[in-house]
């Protein structure tokens, strides 16, 4: 078998050599098994297990880069793998999502499967962003080379003065000094619950393990083709002491999402921006540094919170993205994406037609109907015909307050027996060769895909 790629947008997997029926849609950087000669101008193609038949025409042989935003919920995870087949993991969301996608990917079912992650960045130790990491690490199928992190651990109630460690005020000024960079400098009786998980699973693994920030520098991926810069945590040094150490924000919460790892890829004339969790007052920190200002800009931008409030005008002006991805859920619901961010970041792109996707707004759900909830409420129903006879009590009848429908969370059962169930996770596709961008998301329409590309990277 030789390996191809998708070479155009979309393209259809076809039953046979001839005809039109479909087995499915492809899309741009696929990559697919041929095997045989072309006959009629098709070739047959193996793909995650599938056969069919491509259009010869809409295969290339050259890899691209390939980003899969992962549909976690309320949470990051995305997952790249450059043009020369190395994988970089962005965090792994607070549930199994980021695992169920790298099983569907590399086919992890098949116990003789393996998958190599050349290097993994935790962005910062809340759990949304931590606690998918640890059954990932562990896997028997999966093998993590290299970890990188924003130094900022996670601490059990009442073992450090906060959650992150210690706080000293320098001339009026409050600064977290704890930070570690090796396993070795944690203290593992004092680390939260999450977090001595993880600790336990990358000792288990033998993971390389290290902390970086705005001095870092580039990070070596194994790929000349592709460039990665570490611009964030920027880490200070304030008078007095010798050591880098993080200005406090305000809050425990402000402080870790303010100091997540920030870091520019780029590929050819694209690149690509992942913002953690970084709020206003940690953008005004970054932005404080003019070079630091100047490397933001990007044309595919990781949003930074879920689309939350709290973010910097000025920080999206300086990254002027073409492609945003806001990773967000429903449960719990926080609002995310609000409609000042997605206002914000639409007002601050570049191009003349930007786009802006969410993982919640891709996820596509069903009502079906839940025999055994229908018949609770039919039971409660009955109670409250027979309460409405009773004369005696001023709240005879009075019906359960009603809950407003537009609460559904997936899954959940509500009266009437009806349950919501997930048709689509809202994973979002973004592609690029080096010079053009193409984004796509699934839908449940015949189509399969919302597609865009190729779209010329703009200046």
């Amino acid at each position: 078998m030789t390996q191809r790629f998708v070479s155009t947008k979309t393209a259809y997997l076809y039953q046979g050599e001839s005809g039109e029926r479909r087995k499915g849609v492809l899309i741009f950087g696929d990559k697919v098994e041929t095997q045989g000669h072309p006959s009629n101008g098709r070739v047959k193609t193996r793909v995650r297990g599938v056969e069919g038949f491509l259009n010869v025409a809409q295969l290339g042989e050259e890899g691209s880069l390939e980003a899969y935003f992962i549909d976690v919920g309320t949470g990051d995870s995305a997952f790249l793998v450059t043009p020369a087949g190395k994988t970089i993991l962005i965090d792994g969301g607070v549930n199994r999502r980021a695992l169920g996608f790298l099983s569907w990917k590399y086919g992890l079912k098949d116990p003789g499967q393996r998958v190599t992650v050349d290097l993994l960045v935790l962005t910062h130790a809340d759990g949304d962003h931590l606690n998918g990491l640890t059954p990932i690490i562990g896997h028997p199928q999966i093998k993590v080379r290299r970890i990188v992190h924003s130094g900022i651990a996670t601490f059990a109630p009442g073992a450090m003065e906060t959650a992150l460690g210690d706080v000293e005020t320098v001339a009026g000024h409050k600064y977290l000094v704890t930070r570690h960079s090796a396993l070795s400098e944690l203290p593992t009786d004092k680390l939260s619950v999450e977090y001595r998980a993880f600790y336990d699973a990358v000792a288990a693994a033998g993971c390389e393990y290290a902390a970086v920030d705005c001095s870092t520098g580039e990070l070596d991926v194994g790929d000349e083709g592709v460039k990665l810069e570490v611009l964030g945590p920027r880490l200070v040094v304030p008078p007095g002491r010798s050591a880098d150490c993080y200005p406090y924000l305000g809050s425990d919460s402000l402080t870790i999402n303010g100091h997540s790892v920030i870091f520019k890829l780029t590929h050819g004339e694209v690149s690509m921006l992942f913002a953690g969790d970084i709020n206003g007052k940690g953008a005004e920190h970054l932005l404080a540094d003019d070079d630091i200002r100047s490397r933001l800009a990007a044309h595919i931008f990781k949003a930074p919170h879920h689309g939350s409030h709290d973010f910097s005008a000025e920080f999206l002006q300086c990254v002027r993205p073409q492609i945003t991805i806001v990773s967000s859920g429903h449960d719990p619901d926080h609002g995310h994406p609000r409609a000042l961010f997605m206002g914000a970041v639409g007002h601050s792109s570049r191009g003349d037609q930007p786009l802006v996707f969410s993982t919640a707004i891709a996820g596509a759900f069903v009502e079906q109907q839940d025999k055994k909830a229908q018949r609770k409420d039919e039971r409660k129903d009955e109670r409250k015909d027979e309460n409405k006879a009773d004369e005696g009590s001023p709240q005879a009848g009075a019906a359960p307050a009603e809950e407003d429908p537009n609460r559904v969370h997936p899954h959940d059962t509500k009266r009437h027996g009806l349950l919501f169930k997930r048709t689509l996770h809202g994973m979002i596709n973004v592609r690029s060769d080096g010079t053009n961008l193409y984004a796509a998301r699934r839908v449940d329409a015949s189509y399969r895909w919302e597609a865009y590309g190729p779209l010329p990277a703009a200046p």
